[in-house]
């Protein structure tokens, strides 16, 4: 066995020792699930948990390149120079070895020799884990006795993946599971998250960017924003489908039929109706949204259940429209006339043939094509030729810039066919720069089936790799090619093994013979370690925050070569200022900078989220509806980047004001403050005025009015008077401290959190003593609130954040629900009970209990019986009141 002889030659950064002094622990449940930034060195710490558990183990990773690094790596642990060919370690699924090192893709073949080297990279798994496939991969286990599976980067897997690797576990009681992931989730849904979680257990541990940045490990870095305009195609294709979502909802809101159709819902006439809403409240929000419009009262009894009034109800925006005309047409809870029958039918058939219907998939809210034109914009293409200039100017010889996009789009060289329609993709880019570049002769592409090179650096390349495996050929010999001269002259394409090409090319970019390298995130998107590089593009229509994270990570290696390094990276956003939907990639962008943390474009600090950047004149137009100036932008992000050398102070600024030595810590962030605060303080004013000042008031009043020649009748008074204080003396005591406790504006916060944190402590799914752990809250200068537990350890404050979030996010089908009610008004407050104390009848009554001591009574509601199904509607109800409201 080669466990006693593996031994970590370096010293471990104090981040991964954290990590590892906690490994024991976590291990209990026979679960780890670890979060590390790119770079924080995922696969050491992997080997290193591999060689303390002392167990034969598979490693599943999502694309060869990353296959091959936990390979690699263990020279890091062996006193060999050629890891691979160890006796105990495998790259074949087929024939494991001590340790195996495969793709998630390999699980799909049964039969060996079948893509044992050649698996395709994780974007191209669609395919569902076949019952067939599962039930081989367990018996391989079982057959060579494998009893740990450690999952690299599984977040980007879909859920089916999940449920086959959960039922992989289920299978093997003893498997001890290894999670390691660069990104937690952040763009699934709650049941998927859920599924996640049952598969690779809670974060137990996370390195963060500002802790790596801190300890040296990562180089400081700065996100950097180009708009620019879409096409004139462009902006006419998404112009006209607005056009048409505007012509088909204008007709419908007059369309006398469909107003017969909607009116005709069973929900607009029955009673009891309870247990059938609860299942859809977005459809009968949209039957509400739309009498209101219609100013029809059919919509009363409807607003009853919710507890609505009229100025409640939101406008009929497309959002509303989609839900309501795609329930007309598949929801089994509207029941249409036998006379209307037809009008569905032909309302069908206008939608599929205006372009807003495909296979039963409506598109009014977003248009999969119209986000699709912006995302891939073919002017992002002269995007990335101003960046590259602007960063030359700027780095001048010390440029070392990748650009990754999603395709190669060399289509029209193998075909031989040129249609002038240019897409974007690493081949149209490469010859954009080609023609423009400063550095022509340093620039290069590589893709998995386009490899381009400088005719002069062609001697270099053949220095890495063995010339017997390499062929090329001039471009000019691809049959059809009808593209830039200079192109064609100066570069060779180049044919070699994959893994090998990818190595050279990679070690050309670290020498600096090559600059500029256009690839694909499929190739270079994960897994690509070149501390040099310095300047990254993401010319890619990624949508997930998770790749989209990975992909940044390329840009943060510390260089020890150039100790002042500063990365920067390049969001491309293309706009249609004069659409509704011209503003979709902007918005999935400011969804994925969810996911980043970074430095604050503001002030010096380390935040994640959008507004770190300071564009509230993209933010803000886009939303009112306003005409944005790209230039005026782009000229604001090129004076911002011609500033990048204060980045690195203020890096070190930011991270010497930080007390947790660059930790970043889950916490919640709060917009509003919950309104249950304002129920205590009218209740603490109402009672301290009408039980205590009201008797002290009469008796002044009565001693103003009467002569004061009456002792004895005034002596009574104050006696009276004084002992109905004393009497009430307990409650007015207990009625100012929560007067005191509840004064400040981020007090409900602070109490809601100590609530939480009692309950998780005294239920045992926290396992720190109490008294240590402290529940802290700040006030940002944009009003929002941050509050997060400290004290404890990273899983402690993970599962607080978590159980915070779900008590604060909008009511959607929580088991229980905490109803307070303000003693003196009508207002009512809804706050769902978290999923980790609905699960047992005892631990609900322990998070009731901490409730009512430390926030308000409240009443604990089960929303399944038939009382809990109209309280948990008035609670849906009452949140689309408040975001109405908002709006107006």
């Amino acid at each position: 066995m080669p466990f006693n002889s593996m031994k970590f030659c370096h010293p471990w950064h104090p981040c991964q020792q954290r990590v590892l002094y906690a490994v024991k622990q976590h291990l209990c449940d026979r679960r780890l699930h670890l979060v590390a930034a790119p770079g924080a060195g995922k696969t050491v710490l992997g080997l290193e948990v591999f060689r303390m558990l002392g167990k034969p183990a598979m490693v599943l990773s999502p694309t060869r390149m990353i296959r091959n690094q936990w390979i690699d790596r263990l020279e890091d642990f062996c006193e060999t120079d050629t890891p691979r060919e160890l006796p105990w370690v495998s790259r074949s699924f087929h024939q494991p070895g001590i340790l195996t090192a495969t793709t998630y893709q390999a699980l799909l073949t049964r039969f060996p020799g079948e893509c044992r080297d050649e698996e395709p990279e994780i974007q191209q798994i669609r395919k569902n884990p076949a019952e067939d496939d599962i039930h081989h991969f367990i018996a391989v286990l079982e057959q060579h006795h494998i009893r740990v599976l450690i999952l690299d980067g599984v977040n980007q897997l879909r859920a089916e993946w999940w449920r086959a690797l959960k039922t992989v576990c289920d299978n093997f009681p003893d498997m001890t599971l290894v999670t390691l992931t660069a990104t937690p989730l952040y763009d699934v849904r709650e049941p998927d998250r859920i599924e996640y979680e049952q598969l690779c257990g809670p974060v137990d541990e996370e390195i963060s960017v500002p802790e790596l940045v801190k300890a040296g490990i990562l180089c400081p870095h700065q996100d950097f924003i180009r708009a620019c305009d879409a096409t004139v195609t462009e902006q006419k294709q998404i112009e006209d489908y607005d056009r048409q979502v505007l012509t088909v909802c204008q007709s419908l809101l007059n369309s006398r039929e469909f107003e017969q159709i909607v009116c005709a819902h069973p929900w607009l006439h029955q009673t009891d109706i309870e247990s059938d809403v609860v299942k859809s409240p977005d459809i009968a929000i949209a039957l509400m949204s739309f009498l209101k419009a219609r100013h029809c009262p059919d919509g009363q009894a409807l607003m009853q259940v919710f507890a609505l009034t009229s100025q409640d109800i939101p406008q009929l925006d497309r959002q509303l429209w989609q839900v309501l005309i795609d329930s007309v047409l598949f929801s089994d809870t509207f029941q249409h006339p036998q006379h209307l029958q037809p009008f569905v039918l032909q309302l069908q058939a206008l939608l599929q043939d205006k372009g807003l219907l495909e296979k039963r998939v409506l598109s009014l809210e977003s248009s999969s094509p119209a986000t699709h034109f912006l995302s891939s914009s073919v002017a992002k293409i002269d995007a990335c030729i101003d960046i590259h200039q602007l960063e030359y100017q700027q780095r001048g010889q010390d440029l070392r810039q990748a650009i990754l996009t999603d395709y190669i789009r060399d289509e029209m060289l193998g075909s031989g066919q040129n249609n002038g329609e240019i897409k974007l993709g690493a081949w149209p880019v490469f010859e954009a720069l080609a023609s423009c570049s400063p550095v022509p002769d340093q620039l290069a592409l590589l893709t998995e089936r386009l490899t381009l090179l400088p005719s002069g650096l062609l001697p270099s390349l053949l220095m890495f790799i063995d010339p017997q495996q390499v062929r090329t050929e001039l471009l000019a010999d691809e049959q059809g090619y009808q593209g830039s001269r200079y192109v064609e002259s100066c570069y060779v394409k180049v044919s070699a093994p994959p893994d090998q090409l990818s190595e050279a090319m990679t070690a050309l970019f670290t020498s600096g013979k090559i600059k500029v390298l256009v690839s694909t995130s499929a190739l270079l998107g994960q897994g690509w370690q070149v501390p040099v590089l310095n300047s990254l593009i993401l010319a890619s229509s990624a949508g997930s925050p998770v790749l989209t994270n990975l992909m940044r990570g390329r840009a943060m290696r510390f260089d020890p070569q150039n100790p002042h390094q500063v990365s920067a990276i390049w969001h491309l956003v293309a706009l249609n200022t004069r659409s509704v939907s011209g503003f979709s990639d902007l918005l999935n962008l400011i969804r994925r900078f969810d996911s980043f943390t970074g430095l604050s474009e503001k002030d010096n600090s380390v935040e994640s989220g959008f507004s770190r950047m300071d564009l509230n004149h993209l933010m803000l137009p886009s939303i009112a509806g306003q005409k944005i100036s790209v230039s005026a932008h782009n000229r604001q992000t090129e004076a911002r980047f011609r500033q990048l050398v204060q980045i690195e102070s203020r890096w070190h600024h930011a991270l010497a004001a930080d007390s947790s030595d660059g930790r970043v810590m889950p916490a919640v962030t709060m917009v509003r403050k919950p309104e249950i605060r304002a129920h205590v303080l009218r209740h603490a004013f109402s009672w301290l005025t009408s039980q205590v000042f009201g008797p002290v008031l009469l008796a002044l009043s009565y001693a103003y009015v009467f002569p004061p020649v009456w002792t004895y009748t005034m002596t009574f008074v104050v006696l009276i008077v004084a002992g109905v204080l004393l009497y009430k003396l307990p409650e007015t005591v207990k009625t100012l401290r929560m007067l005191c406790r509840y004064l400040p504006a981020d007090s409900a916060l602070y109490q809601i959190g100590n609530a939480l944190r009692d309950s998780l402590c005294q239920s045992g799914l926290i396992k720190t003593p109490m008294m240590q752990l402290k529940v802290r809250r700040a006030r940002m200068p944009d009003g929002r609130f941050h509050l997060c537990l400290t004290g404890g350890t990273y899983y402690d404050a993970s599962l607080f954040a978590d159980c915070l979030a779900e008590i604060f996010a909008p009511v959607e089908t929580p088991k229980f629900l905490l109803v307070c009610s303000g003693a003196l008004s009508k207002c009512r407050d809804y706050y769902a009970v978290p999923r980790r104390f609905a699960s047992g009848k005892e631990t609900t009554q322990i998070f009731s209990r901490n409730w009512n001591k430390s926030v308000w009574p409240s009443e604990l509601i089960d929303t399944e019986s038939v009382e809990g199904r109209k309280v948990l509607l008035k609670a849906r109800g009452q949140d689309v009141a408040s975001v109405c409201r908002e709006e107006v």
